[in-house]
């Protein structure tokens, strides 16, 4: 957070994704619909972000303003949001709940669709590939929860992923509003930017071996050993995102040293 003083009142501007409150980032996903210049943009973000009225942002000095401006450039460059401020969606009487911060509750199988999802609402743009992203990864809380989180440790809320259930709950998050739907779209959009900066090795062999039929099968078969029978596979589709993350990584990097190893001895 950065702190600023006007008229002998002090006030935090954030200075990073994580630091956005949930008004402030619903505030932020609203301008993203409009056709701004990233002047007119910084310049509608910091009036809001200080809660002043018009009359007292015009008294700031405009090298004051610039500074300030420029402190929230990050709004305008690489997505890294992996704090969840809308841990709840509300639908009339219906309570849809969502992910924990960086999504650590979340399983591999629900991670790798939503990635499919979100990979053709850049292509399409359309507005019930967000609601399938959302649906995906909203959903109702768990029966009994309260007696649950005494017996496991496994202390996510939401119901478990089931795919005949999502094109129902993709219909119920139409009604949602579009920014909310949107602010969504950047924390799914932040944590797959973290997991990429954290797992390098990862999407280094993704993007060498994938193709437009295979996607994540090459990175899933590998971590379940080479097999490919029902089982096998719906094991890892089921264990925690970070998990089979640490898992893929160690063995990316496996394959990646022994690709340098035989370059090294090529050349030699």
């Amino acid at each position: 957070m950065n702190q600023v003083q006007i008229d002998n009142i002090r006030r935090s501007l954030p200075s990073t994704w994580n630091d956005l409150t949930r008004k402030q980032l619903f505030y932020v996903s609203r301008l993203f619909q409009g056709k701004l210049t990233i002047f007119e943009f910084r310049v509608k973000v910091l009036r809001e972000f200080l809660s002043i009225k018009r009359k007292a942002f015009r008294r700031i000095d405009p090298e004051d303003a610039y500074v300030l401006c420029d402190t929230l450039d990050f709004l305008t460059k690489e997505v890294i949001l992996t704090r969840n401020v809308m841990p709840l969606i509300r639908i009339g009487l219906r309570k849809y709940y969502g992910p924990s911060d960086a999504m650590t509750n979340c399983t591999f199988g629900e991670f790798t669709l939503a990635s499919s999802v979100l990979d053709e609402f850049h292509k399409s743009g359309s507005e019930n590939h967000l609601d399938q992203l959302v649906a995906i990864l909203y959903r109702p809380k768990k029966i009994f929860l309260f007696l649950r989180k005494y017996f496991t440790d496994h202390q996510d809320p939401r119901v478990r992923f089931m795919n005949r259930s999502l094109k129902k709950r993709a219909a119920e998050m139409a009604k949602v509003d579009h920014c909310i739907k949107h602010s969504v779209f950047l924390f799914f959009t932040g944590v797959l930017n973290s997991l990429i900066s954290l797992y390098p090795y990862v999407y280094r062999h993704k993007d060498e071996t994938e193709t437009q039929d295979n996607g994540w099968a090459s990175l899933i078969i590998s971590l379940a050993d080479g097999k490919t029978d029902d089982k096998s596979l719906e094991t890892v589709m089921n264990s925690n995102l970070y998990n089979v993350f640490i898992g893929l990584n160690k063995k990316a990097k496996e394959y990646q040293d022994y690709l340098d190893k035989t370059e090294s001895h090529g050349r030699h």
